[in-house]
């Protein structure tokens, strides 16, 4: 579902960017598969021969951390994200962008680098001392549950810079506007930052 209040536009180098976040994003889904499975084996296990096992257990709040870690870079390429949108809907698109650039640079950046930079260090820490499951039947290896918060925090960057330039290169061109063909190693780049609107009557369902 896109709750954007503005047509869509195809810019190149955002739905590149957009692209790695969703493949990574389609693929940490299956997450949710597994989980269910595992969801399953485990009420069986405990009341149907009430020998629920710890490893099950831990591994089921993984696969959550998983799904959840990762879903949010993929909200933020489809705009699914939770915005107060009572006051977002009733702005204009030049001040949806203003907002948006402010919000990206001042607000998330900061926080997905904090994030991500501390991480590093409870990772290396981690796998350095070895560190596994307080209960001495769960899980080994702590550090690989742990190596998901800098590597979604980072298709988060990846998600959030995606979604900067689009907003930046909205809020310059106020439209679509026909700018003259360069030709050379300039227009190659300058083909990446094009904004082009998209024919929703030709556009699939997503």
């Amino acid at each position: 579902m896109n709750t954007s209040y503005e047509p869509e536009y195809q810019i190149p180098i955002v739905d590149f960017l957009n692209g790695i976040v969703r493949s990574v994003g389609h693929i940490a889904a299956w997450a949710n598969i597994i989980l269910i499975g595992i969801i399953l084996t485990q009420v069986v296990l405990r009341y149907g021969f009430n020998s629920g096992m710890v490893p099950l257990e831990e591994l089921m709040w993984h696969l959550y951390a998983v799904a959840l870690m990762f879903g949010l870079s993929y909200a933020i390429t489809n705009d699914t994200h939770i915005r107060v949108d009572l006051f977002h809907m009733n702005m204009s698109a030049k001040k949806r962008h203003i907002i948006e650039i402010f919000g990206i640079l001042f607000l998330l950046m900061p926080f997905v680098w904090v994030i991500f930079h501390h991480s590093l260090g409870w990772v290396a820490h981690s796998f350095a001392v070895g560190e596994s499951s307080q209960n001495p039947t769960g899980l080994p290896y702590r550090w690989i549950i742990k190596s998901v918060i800098p590597i979604s925090f980072f298709m988060i960057f990846i998600a959030a810079l995606a979604r900067l330039i689009r907003s930046v290169l909205l809020l310059r061109h106020k439209g679509i506007e026909n700018e003259p063909d360069i030709s050379g190693r300039v227009s190659m780049l300058k083909h990446l930052f094009t904004v082009s609107s998209i024919d929703n009557n030709k556009k699939g369902d997503t």
